[in-house]
């Protein structure tokens, strides 16, 4: 029982590797192929989210797919909250190829649970006021964040990761891009002070989802230095 769901969710399973993921997974990833673990972890996705959670990643990606976000941008997001095993640029292969086929293999294995499925549709459009709170949320930590996956040596130094997130806010989802901010804070263990905490957690709560925001997923801290 996990409360994460779409794309986050998938993002969490990439970043814990021997704790996420299943034997049949590991075995895929060392012995065969990087995407090949990832759309087997997409297809579980249907069996392990509890519902309505897992009918989300689809939407999730489709909004990806369909938007104008250049690729780069796409594999920044991703990067920035999965582990480094779980980079396209490894296999030289485009982030929206794998977009692609994330959503056909969650698709497939939602249809053979139920072969009446029918695909919800991408998130619509916010209330603008969502969509500055979250503006407003990446800003309080940005230029730690940069620092955190920029100024580093292992993992590989990601740049640009709050400018991507920045644009997956504007133009795709607030929503989903709240939650890829929420999952590169916990991959970088980003420090959080009170003050933010509770700032993030206020938006959370407006989204309904204040768990994924809780003092047991970030990394809270009585202060930052």
């Amino acid at each position: 029982m996990t409360a994460e769901f779409g794309l986050s969710w998938l993002s969490m399973q990439c970043d814990g590797m021997e704790q996420t993921l299943t034997v049949a997974e590991l075995d895929c990833l060392v012995e065969s192929s990087t995407k090949g673990a990832l759309l087997m972890i997409a297809a579980r996705s249907v069996t392990d989210v509890p519902a309505p959670g897992h009918t989300l990643l689809g939407p999730d990606v489709r909004g990806l797919l369909e938007s104008p976000l250049d690729d780069p941008v796409l594999r920044t997001v991703w990067v920035g909250g999965a582990e480094t095993a779980f980079d396209p640029d490894w296999d030289k292969e485009c982030m929206r190829d794998w977009l692609a086929g994330i959503e056909a293999a969650w698709l497939e294995a939602e249809r053979l649970a139920d072969p009446h499925f029918v695909p919800p549709l991408p998130a619509q459009a916010p209330d603008p006021g969502l969509r500055a709170a979250v503006l407003e949320a990446i800003g309080r930590v940005a230029p730690r964040l940069t620092a955190a996956t920029e100024d580093r040596v292992w993992p590989p130094k990601l740049t640009g990761l709050v400018p991507a997130l920045t644009e997956v806010v504007e133009k795709v989802d607030a929503d989903l891009g709240f939650r890829l901010f929420l999952r590169a804070l916990k991959a970088s263990a980003l420090p959080i002070d009170p003050h933010d905490h509770q700032a993030f957690l206020a938006v959370g709560e407006r989204f309904g989802y204040p768990d994924l925001v809780d003092e047991g997923y970030l990394h809270v801290v009585p202060a930052v230095p």
